[in-house]
């Protein structure tokens, strides 16, 4: 009885172990092919360097919700390029704000006094990461990265200007060519997710986001920071005809 117990425990072990090493077989394998197309999310909060809409410098500011969506992929161990959409919401400062001198200025040259913009964007951006990997199951627990590339934005504004007349409200739409600026720092959560702090700074060709030019010595430029999500897609299959 006794030897029959210890046989039947010795075959159990031994299964266990081929069983624990052709599971570990089957998901090195699995991991071996990396995984290099993502997607990813972002919220955050958002201002705008504009003529009516306060002193970044002294941060007199007033900060707007905004988030973002992007796939991308992996196209060396340093670098990934990603197409970014996106939505942020800014408003100016209010009419009392700005002393009387600057509100006379822009009583003569019919400048809007204040704003508020919805903004969609699109751009298509390579990221430089610092530390490379050639397979997602072997990335660096902690990266920074960067990248710059070209979008579009679609700017929905309502612009208030004053006038000898009185006050006149309007709405506008404008599409606005900018060349983003990204920086972030990534964290591996686990295997197939990042979890990363995300800046973007937009330097458009355009002075009248806010329906207001001249006053500061830039365009406008949209600035946000967002806390984003990234997860590691499954490789995708070929299609096969049947």
């Amino acid at each position: 009885m006794k030897k029959h117990l210890i046989s039947t425990l010795t075959i159990v072990f031994i299964a266990m172990v081929i069983n624990n090493n052709v599971a570990y077989g089957q998901n090195f394998y699995k991991e071996k092919i990396s995984r290099d197309n993502f997607l990813q999310a972002g919220l955050g909060l958002g201002t705008l360097y504009a003529d009516n809409l306060g002193s970044i410098r002294m941060l007199d500011i007033l900060l707007r919700p905004g988030l973002s969506a992007s796939y991308g992929r992996k196209i060396h161990k340093h670098f990934d390029i990603r197409a970014n959409i996106g939505y942020q919401r800014y408003r100016s400062q209010d009419i009392d704000y700005y002393p009387a001198t600057v509100t006379q200025s822009w009583l003569i040259n019919n400048q809007a006094f204040a704003s508020k913009n919805d903004l969609l964007f699109f751009d298509v951006a390579p990221n430089f990461y610092l530390f490379g990997s050639d397979n997602h199951a072997f990335r660096s627990r902690i990266n920074a990265y960067g990248g710059t590339g070209l979008g579009m934005l679609i700017n929905f504004k309502k612009t208030t200007n004053v006038t000898f007349n009185g006050v006149v409200n309007s709405k506008d739409i404008q599409a606005v060519p900018y060349i983003p600026f990204r920086a972030g720092l990534s964290y591996s959560y686990d295997l197939y997710t990042d979890i990363a702090l995300e800046g973007t700074l937009m330097m458009t060709f355009s002075d009248t986001l806010d329906g207001n030019e001249g006053f500061n010595r830039l365009n406008d430029i949209p600035i946000f920071g967002q806390i984003i999500i990234k997860r590691y897609l499954h490789p995708f299959k070929p299609f096969k005809r049947p």
